[in-house]
């Protein structure tokens, strides 16, 4: 006997549940969204990292971020490794995207529907913009202004699905984001304040204290 699991279908029935009807967005409209964000992401890191001049070693640093501009910054020791980026934002992405699915799929005159979308619109911006803003210019004063925006929206969709949604689910999809964010807007922030912004010609602003200073990793 074999048990069979397909989690887009157990998405979409527990939405249809919720709405009384099938949902319209199911979960390959999330994969197909997230693939083409992956892409315009990446782009747009290219097309900027070869206008200013800032290109990696070879085509793999260039599109998808020179890992030793990273490393050679003055980080705070709770900064992750370089390595753990892509993981953990694929499992933030993708718990981003099925809460935003069954967002999509709540009646137009749902209340803080189309707040909570419009501040998601805003995320997924914010998100595509980074790369190119932070590696391809080199600027941690472009990555700690982007960071602390990316926190103040996820905080705002938090509190619309809590208190307007009232919906638990769509709470909890954020969760993994909204700890990531946490450190992340701690370290952007020490790492704005250690270096030298290449883009903006200025800094550091202060010198780090040796106990919080990342050892690097070459």
């Amino acid at each position: 006997m074999s048990v069979k699991f397909n989690p887009g279908k157990d998405i979409a029935d527990r939405v249809a549940t919720m709405t009384g009807k099938k949902p319209q967005w199911r979960w390959y409209h999330g994969l197909s969204f997230y693939l083409i964000i992956q892409v315009l992401t990446f782009s747009t890191s290219a097309l900027v990292s070869i206008a200013s001049g800032n290109k990696g070693d070879n085509f793999r640093e260039t599109v998808f971020g020179d890992t030793s501009y990273f490393k050679q910054l003055k980080q705070v020791k709770i900064t992750p490794p370089s390595w753990f980026f892509a993981p953990a934002w694929t499992v933030n992405n993708l718990s981003v995207i099925y809460g935003t699915l069954r967002v999509l799929n709540m009646p137009k005159d749902t209340r803080g529907r189309t707040e909570f979308l419009a501040l998601q619109a805003a995320t997924w911006l914010n998100f595509v913009a980074f790369n190119a803003a932070y590696f391809s210019l080199r600027s941690p004063i472009n990555a700690f202004v982007l960071t602390v925006l990316f926190f103040l929206f996820t905080l705002a969709s938090g509190f619309v699905a809590i208190f307007r949604l009232k919906d638990t689910k769509v709470a909890l999809s954020l969760g993994t984001l909204f700890i990531w964010l946490i450190v992340a807007t701690t370290a952007a922030t020490t790492q704005m304040l250690w270096n030298k912004d290449d883009f903006y010609q200025v800094g550091p602003f202060a010198e780090p204290d040796p106990k919080f200073l990342k050892e690097r990793v070459n």
